[in-house]
């Protein structure tokens, strides 16, 4: 019975043990931050749909999405959307209230067949803020 124990507590271990050297591996990855912008390190679960003026895949992973105030958000999208950024390609969405939220299924869209051609799900939303001009 020691023996299941101890076989146990090492399994745990281990486990944790691997969790925590994933969890500093992918720490240690810069986030992607769109040029001209740096992250403030203020983040939002949802915003709502009536102050999104503009969301434009930048990559595979990352989408800038900027509102009517000006206000500029960078979400990393997880899932199938490598088409977002092809031209002739539109995303569609479709959310139960009136905000637009991490989680939610987002679909990328052709424009000539109007059919799509992926989806993923939309991350928290990251604040950015512009980098002053240089003054050089």
């Amino acid at each position: 019975m020691k023996y299941v124990a101890a076989m146990t507590a090492l399994g745990a271990s281990l486990v944790m043990g691997g969790a925590a050297l994933a969890q500093s591996d992918a720490m240690s990855d810069d986030p992607f931050v769109p040029e001209g912008y740096e992250l403030t390190g203020q983040t939002r679960t949802c915003l709502p749909l009536r102050s999104i003026d503009d969301i434009t895949p930048l990559n595979e992973d990352a989408w800038l999405v900027t509102t009517n105030s000006r206000d500029a958000y960078v979400s990393r999208v997880n899932g199938g959307c490598r088409a977002a950024t092809r031209p002739f390609t539109y995303l569609s969405y479709s959310v139960p209230g009136a905000q637009l939220c991490r989680g939610e299924i987002v679909t990328v869209m052709d424009q000539g067949m109007n059919s799509p051609v992926g989806s993923c799900s939309i991350g928290t939303f990251e604040e950015l803020s512009p980098l002053p001009e240089d003054a050089s």
